[in-house]
């Protein structure tokens, strides 16, 4: 290599190979799948550099939506609900300050840190689900997050005026699609009306989620379930069920969450 010839970092990867193209130009490849083409004229390189950037721009707007999260304040809510067996009895709690996923993991965000994860193809942007509890929190420590609590996950979903819904207190008019739910996921994010008033989406509509708490040597899970249901019934914001960490099922994800400190 010679003098203009001078290495150019990748933008996101280390280099795993450079291959020489002819006397002046050169491709490299980065560890993360993005090609940078690598000519002599300083010109040129300037120039493939800004394209580059751009390229990973794109690349990752996707996968940077995935991971956004959201702050929820300090504070009081009220969780739980004395009409439901399971949620009561309702009481007042205070939290501090700590941050959630905007959206459920993705099937690709997944597969980023278990490579052996397989999913069909074009389903990248769909909630990842079949996966244990330590496997959800696993991830999580991978990416300096935790699982939320139970009670982090019910005021990222009601707020603190005890919504019924993350959108308030009546369900949808529209009945959900018996099989956007566990058999056929959508992607996360695609419910816009499914929004909590901090702005943490699909909280009601998409997968029961895997969170931090347990009871009776059990997971709590929370959140919306559709293709059991064909309805809202069992999607409230207070609803949760009890599941065995080791359990895998088409209709169980998770989100993470991080403390301020």
């Amino acid at each position: 290599m010679n003098a203009d010839q001078s290495e150019m970092p990748c933008i996101s990867g280390p280099v795993s190979k450079r291959l020489v193209l002819g006397p002046t130009q050169s491709l490299q490849i980065c560890s993360d799948g993005v090609f940078i083409a690598q000519p002599l004229s300083e010109f040129y390189n300037v120039s493939m550099k800004r394209i580059t950037l751009l390229c990973c721009l794109l690349m990752t707007l996707g996968s940077a939506n995935a991971s956004e999260m959201v702050e929820v304040p300090a504070g009081e809510f009220l969780m739980g609900n004395d009409a439901s067996t399971d949620a009561k009895p309702q009481r007042i709690l205070s939290l501090a300050t700590f941050y959630i996923d905007k959206f459920e993991v993705t099937q690709e965000a997944f597969s980023r840190q278990f490579p052996d994860f397989i999913f069909w193809q074009g389903a990248e942007t769909h909630p990842v689900t079949r996966i244990t509890w330590l496997e959800a929190k696993t991830y999580c420590q991978q990416l300096g997050k935790r699982l939320p609590t139970e009670a982090e996950w019910e005021k990222s979903a009601r707020g603190t005026s005890a919504q019924v819904y993350p959108w308030g207190e009546k369900p949808p008019r529209k009945k959900p699609h018996p099989f956007y739910s566990g058999i056929i996921k959508r992607r996360v994010g695609l419910n816009k009306r499914d929004n909590s008033p901090y702005g943490v989406r699909d909280m009601s509509g998409s997968v029961w989620e895997w969170t931090a708490s347990t009871e009776n040597h059990k997971i709590v899970t929370r959140g919306g379930l559709w293709n059991h249901h064909l309805d809202y019934e069992y999607s409230k914001t207070f609803d949760r069920n009890l599941i065995a960490p080791s359990e895998r099922f088409i209709f169980l994800g998770f989100r993470c969450a991080k403390s301020q400190n």
